[in-house]
């Protein structure tokens, strides 16, 4: 059995994002999508997806890092002091590790996110989190509560496989300090797959046999796909994208802003599609993971 999930990452981070998820689905090889409930342009996402993308598996991109919480005041222990959540992976970590209360403004504001969702209609096909927050430590216990607790029966795990010859195959255009800290950050975030895969599945959720993007994000291209769907084990796995179009001036301005159009290209390349016909996999989202 080979079956493959492509999920791109933050729906709803902005129209040019939004838009190119949407069509990295109707014309490449996107099955899935994680939608930010508490940034502005998770209604507008909802709402286009319903007319333009039926067959899209839309999860939920648990997000303690980025834009205003749903739950106002009472994300005080996440928040700086305008009320926007702490934008650093570090110091968020720090919090929920050492405070109570944070933990608990944690578990608050993502049941509030899934509520959000769950209030406009959205079944989350899984969950995961914005910078894999979801797997940390501390907070892997009250995703799998609250994915329980709401009925979403899978979560993303990050135990990534690493097909010799990766390295060779990842573009440079970052700077040396930006690839050791994409190093380092797929270390954590693999070490937290490898022990999250293992929770989750205790827990009687689903995840995906392997996973491959942390070293690659922001790197995918039509020959990495080629490379990487060649070579990967059988079983069920995601391959984690982050596409989107070209914006002259993001209200969001992060490293991905210049990578997300080339993704787009990439994965709408017949090549991308090409590579999973010829290798036997079927494209699924987090749905098909129930058979």
């Amino acid at each position: 059995m080979k079956r493959l999930i492509v999920n791109a990452d933050d729906f709803g981070w902005s129209e040019a994002v939004t838009s190119g998820i949407l069509r990295a689905h109707r014309e490449g090889i996107v099955t899935s999508t994680t939608l930010m409930a508490n940034l502005p342009g998770a209604e507008a996402a909802l709402e286009r997806a319903r007319r333009e993308a039926p067959g899209l598996g839309i999860g939920l991109h648990l997000n303690l890092t980025e834009g205003r919480p749903l739950t106002g005041d009472a994300a005080a222990p996440l928040a700086d002091a305008q009320g926007e959540l702490l934008r650093s992976l570090v110091a968020l970590v720090r919090r929920v590790r050492t405070s109570p209360a944070a933990r608990l403004a944690a578990e608050r504001e993502w049941e509030a996110q899934i509520l959000w969702a769950r209030d406009r209609g959205l079944r989350p096909t899984h969950l995961d989190g914005h910078k894999h927050v979801h797997l940390a430590p501390a907070l892997l216990p009250i995703a799998i509560g609250l994915a329980k607790k709401h009925g979403i029966p899978a979560i993303r795990t990050t135990a990534e496989w690493r097909p010799a010859g990766i390295a060779k195959m990842l573009p440079r255009q970052w700077g040396a300090k930006d690839r050791l800290r994409q190093m380092i950050l797929a270390w954590i975030g693999r070490r937290w797959g490898i022990a999250g895969r293992r929770a989750v599945r205790n827990a009687g959720l689903a995840t995906t046999d392997w996973f491959f993007g942390l070293r690659a994000t922001g790197s995918i291209s039509a020959e990495l796909v080629e490379f990487v769907l060649s070579r990967a084990p059988e079983g069920t796995g995601e391959l984690m994208v982050h596409p989107g179009e070209a914006e002259a001036s993001p209200a969001r301005p992060t490293r991905l802003g210049q990578s997300r159009p080339a993704e787009l290209a990439a994965l709408c390349d017949a090549r991308a599609r090409r590579a999973a016909e010829e290798n036997g996999w079927t494209l699924i989202h987090y749905e098909g993971l129930k058979s």
